[in-house]
């Protein structure tokens, strides 16, 4: 990934822009539950209504602000991560064209377009999910922690139970998705090169009416079944 910096590199603003709004978004949620419980214990406990509405009025306003971040952020997070797939499949598109004839014969022409089109977007993906989750998720943990001490100490020996527990929960995840990943996109170079012998044969399958029996064979192809049944279920 670091590699590949240079295509993001160009779009510098809006990938330095996404963080900036997430870290307001994520501000703005964490200061939510300061101002609620500065309305239980004073403003309920006390009667005291125009502090009950005043505050609320904050709230809104907080609330507000966190929406401008959260959609500025993907906004901002959209424009550097589109920007820096098309930048990409150019280079790409560009590599590909001074490939040798050894080349050509090595790497299968299912197996390009699967590089092309399913990885770069995937790629793409990758940079989206950065600029906001990678982001709004550690400031959450963080910011959850230490407003979760600030607010009661003694609740916080839930968290030093549920987080092992989370940990745990997602180092299984990751290690059945990763090989499954790998897999994926084996597979997808195998119905990649199914639909360009349909497509290469189309005159052909027409003119002795095999469509149907085509379609078929494309539905029951292992590595069509495999994207269809086996990855969803993950």
């Amino acid at each position: 990934m670091i590699r590949l910096y240079k295509f993001l590199k160009p779009h510098w603003k809006a990938a330095l822009l996404a963080p900036i709004l997430m870290f307001i978004e994520v501000l703005t949620n964490l200061w939510q539950p300061t101002l609620m419980a500065a309305i239980v214990d004073k403003g309920i406990a006390n009667g005291d209504i125009p502090f009950i509405i005043r505050t609320g009025l904050i709230m809104i306003g907080i609330a507000l602000l966190g929406v401008v971040g959260g959609v500025g952020c993907t906004i901002a997070a959209s424009i550097a991560s589109h920007k820096f797939g098309a930048d990409l499949r150019e280079a790409v598109f560009s590599k590909v064209q001074t490939f040798s004839f050894a080349n050509l014969d090595k790497f299968k022409t299912s197996s390009l377009i699967t590089r092309l089109t399913n990885d770069v977007v995937r790629m793409q993906n990758v940079v989206l999910m950065s600029l906001r989750m990678l982001i709004r998720a550690p400031l959450m943990c963080v910011g959850g922690i230490i407003m979760a001490v600030v607010l009661n100490a003694r609740l916080t020996v839930i968290l030093l139970v549920a987080i092992p527990i989370l940990l745990l929960l997602l180092a299984t995840v990751a290690g059945r998705a990763f090989p499954l990943f790998a897999k994926a996109q084996q597979t997808l170079d195998r119905v990649n090169a199914v639909m360009q012998e349909n497509l290469a044969g189309m005159r052909v399958v027409k003119a002795y009416v095999r469509s149907d029996r085509e379609q078929v064979r494309f539905g029951a192809h292992p590595g069509q079944v495999f994207l269809h049944d086996g990855i969803n279920p993950i």
